[in-house]
């Protein structure tokens, strides 16, 4: 019996008005639109094609290459956000579904439409959904990042000790808490830098050095500052009103503001900060 999520090696049997008709080893049969076939196909041809379910629940086969199956993960795009979840592009007819319930209670963490997220396929009655993949789900590969190297990564899981994040190719790049800045969400691309590479995994920073992260926190201020002329945040303010406007920390926020000051290129009064000469 067939089972969507999975390849399977078929013979094309005959043409109909809506595609071809594939038969496995077992007679098993199954409909290929003709716009899921990635050429035109003859009768009598070997071919292997991935089956999955359509919008009424009916199998259906498809040659092209998908991302993920209920055995391999894969890195799919978010299409659309709904209450329900997120629905990913597997490159099937019908977009999957990765379920609010694999995802975090806060909305605000949740995959945006653009990211990308690593998930692995599941069979829900006649329909395949996704969740989110677990380092056991990851086919272990072999590390080739050099210390120092930046590199592109999703982010999969936030922890209170860091950002678990994969690369394009599912390497594991884990970043540490401390080399975290501001805040971040399910499936959003990053650019650390490798600081360490482990046996299984590597390590990332989102932090440059000290010099170049305060001339960047600095610029991060000046810019708002020249919006908006004034800004409502001193360095009494709270940590979470800087991390949510800034997507900096309050003891970097304090730093690089400490340093304008100092340079003389700001005030401020008891709740704001202007720029020098302008109120």
């Amino acid at each position: 019996m067939l089972e969507g999520g999975k390849y399977y090696k078929f013979e094309v049997k005959r043409k109909t008005d809506l595609g071809y008709m594939l038969f496995d080893e077992y007679g098993n049969e199954v409909l290929m639109f003709y716009k899921e076939a990635t050429k035109e196909l003859e009768i009598g041809e070997k071919i292997s094609a991935f089956i999955y379910y359509d919008k009424k629940g009916r199998l259906c086969a498809t040659n092209k290459e998908v991302f993920a199956t209920v055995n391999s993960c894969g890195l799919l795009e978010v299409l659309s956000v709904a209450d329900n979840g997120v629905y990913l592009n597997n490159n099937t007819a019908k977009d999957v579904l990765l379920s609010s319930d694999y995802l975090p209670q806060e909305r605000n963490l949740w995959p945006q439409i653009g990211d990308k997220v690593v998930v692995i396929l599941k069979q829900k009655r006649n329909n395949l959904v996704a969740r989110i993949a677990k380092k056991d789900d990851l086919a272990k590969k072999e590390v080739s990042f050099i210390t120092g190297e930046k590199v592109k990564v999703y982010v999969i899981d936030i922890k209170e000790k860091g950002l678990m994040t994969y690369t394009d190719d599912l390497l594991p790049v884990f970043i540490p808490q401390i080399f975290v800045r501001g805040s971040y969400h399910i499936g959003q691309l990053l650019e650390p830098h490798i600081t360490k590479i482990a046996e299984n995994i590597s390590y990332g920073s989102l932090v440059l050095n000290k010099e170049k992260q305060m001339a960047s926190d600095e610029e991060i201020i000046l810019n708002y500052l020249n919006k908006h002329k004034v800004m409502p945040f001193t360095a009494k303010s709270s940590s979470v009103s800087i991390e949510n406007t800034f997507k900096i920390s309050r003891k970097a926020f304090k730093r690089a503001y400490g340093k304008l000051y100092k340079e003389g290129k700001i005030y401020f009064d008891e709740n704001n900060t202007y720029l020098k000469d302008e109120k």
